[in-house]
């Protein structure tokens, strides 16, 4: 390894022990609270005694992770920052795989440069930071990736095992391997020599491409068995409270997820990503530049997780996280760097990647109005949300405004030995202007546009507060509502 590229790893390990450190205290965000926080809980106060957590709290998912989690609680003690100081190796062994997998694909020269394109990713900065089980999935999946790329199949069993276990996207993510799988098998085969010889050829290299994965599809088809047998349903429970997410779409629903998934790809600074690599595609192209086998190769990487989650994905009612697609955005910045790297002009490349670079750094700063969704997840942005909802809660507290008399909405709403770990079961009223005295609302929640237009146009401001592009805003009732 050159010493450039030990200094580069050196110093993005160092980044990310920082940003640990200073998350270290951040209570449990956004699906975390349910995922990782409430299933990890039942598991620790329950030591363990029970496979499956409660119907309540299913959801549908493996819970791996949670288990997981409650053991590092076991070990070191149920507190926050025991669970963040858990996900740096996590974090440091996908640094690990970005860099095997970047040295793959790209020449030595521009490896540093495509490394950062990848890990600068707003979406992967802030769930790195998150006790966050997609943290698992994508360090779980470029394990796969680099097994199956370097044909070790010792990296693609050892990946593909925890993967399935840690949610139904995992399984997803199975999927997207085996095609990945299947699509490079087919593309190391000539795909112009005789037909009979092509197909038995390409049989036997399928064979050996995806055998690693079966130990792991066999693993996810007894889990899925025993959930059955225990609860009679699997990934969808018609009485959950989630069930609303799984509701089938019409062609209108389908086509606003189809653009919804489409922003998710441009969002966060990633526009001048897609920019800078059709800038650098179109250079090439005029240079006649085509396509070679490592280009094609990069194309299956990306289309093939593409392909999966959004064919999973865009029939349901279910949102769409920007980090559901973590694999998918940093593939295609591995993409643009390999086109990057293949333009001959050094004064073309240098600046089309500065400027993606800098892109990608000014996603952190891509916060919408009130009336449009934000990946709060996804963006370093939130992190004042800590502050200032511990400071609020101390702001009731003081004037003795008890938390069941505030309505707030999600991600708020979970008690606050769930989020905190602090053995406080207090928790915020749902939000109900019928019955609420006060309501906390803030950008970084999840306010449907009638109530928020009804807060900011009827109800008295009590207190606000800002800090960065956050706001926490407290209402109080209307005098004549009361």
């Amino acid at each position: 390894m050159p010493a450039s590229h030990r200094l580069l790893l050196l110093l993005l390990a160092l980044g990310s022990v920082l940003l640990t450190a200073l998350a270290a205290h951040h209570g449990f965000f956004w699906d975390a609270v349910l995922q990782a926080s409430r299933h990890a809980q039942w598991y620790y106060d329950t030591r363990f005694t029970h496979l499956l957590v409660p119907e309540a709290l299913d959801a549908g998912h493996p819970a791996l992770f949670a288990a997981a989690l409650a053991g590092v609680w076991r070990l070191f003690g149920q507190t926050l920052p025991a669970g963040h100081w858990a996900m740096l190796p996590l974090v440091l062994g996908t640094l690990w795989q970005v860099y095997c997998l970047v040295r793959r694909f790209v020449p030595r020269a521009w490896v540093g440069p495509a490394v950062l394109l990848l890990w600068l990713d707003a979406t992967w900065l802030t769930q790195s930071t998150l006790v966050s089980s997609d943290v698992a999935l994508l360090f779980c999946y470029l394990l796969v990736l680099n097994g199956l790329t370097a044909r070790r199949p010792a990296l693609t069993l050892a990946g593909s095992l925890p993967l399935v276990l840690l949610s139904t996207r995992g399984m997803i993510l199975w999927a997207a391997l085996a095609l990945t799988a299947a699509l490079l098998g087919w593309l190391d085969e000539n795909p112009l020599r005789a037909a009979r010889r092509r197909a038995v050829a390409t049989a036997r290299l399928l064979g050996r491409r995806l055998w690693p994965l079966l130990p792991a599809l066999l693993l996810a088809g007894l889990w899925l068995a025993l959930h059955y047998r225990l609860r009679g349903w699997v990934g969808y429970n018609a009485r959950s409270q989630w069930s609303g997410n799984y509701e089938l779409l019409g062609p209108l629903g389908i086509g606003r997820n189809v653009a919804l998934i489409g922003w998710r790809l441009l969002d966060q600074g990633r526009l001048v990503l897609w920019l800078s690599g059709a800038a650098a595609l179109l250079a090439l192209w005029r240079g006649g530049w085509r396509p070679g086998p490592t280009t094609w190769r990069l194309l299956v990487l990306w289309l093939a997780p593409a392909l999966a989650l959004s064919g999973a994905m865009v029939w349901y009612a279910n949102p769409i996280g920007h980090r559901y697609y973590l694999p998918v955005l940093l593939l295609f910045a591995l993409l643009v760097a390999h086109l990057l790297s293949e333009l001959p002009a050094r004064r073309l490349a240098r600046p089309l990647t500065g400027v993606a670079l800098l892109g990608l750094l000014s996603g952190h700063f891509w916060v919408y109005p009130d009336h449009l969704a934000n990946g709060w997840d996804a963006t370093l942005a939130h992190w004042p949300y800590y502050r200032l909802r511990h400071r609020f809660i101390g702001w009731l507290d003081t004037r003795r405004i008890p938390l069941a008399d505030v309505g707030s909405n999600f991600p708020n709403l979970y008690p606050l030995q769930q989020v905190d770990l602090n053995g406080d079961p207090r928790r915020f009223a749902p939000v109900d202007l019928r019955r609420n005295r006060y309501v906390l609302q803030s950008n970084t929640m999840n306010f449907g546009d009638a109530v928020l237009d009804s807060l900011q146009q009827q109800w008295p401001l009590l207190h606000e507060e800002r800090v960065g592009q956050v706001y926490f805003r407290l209402y109080q009732r209307p005098a004549a509502a009361r």
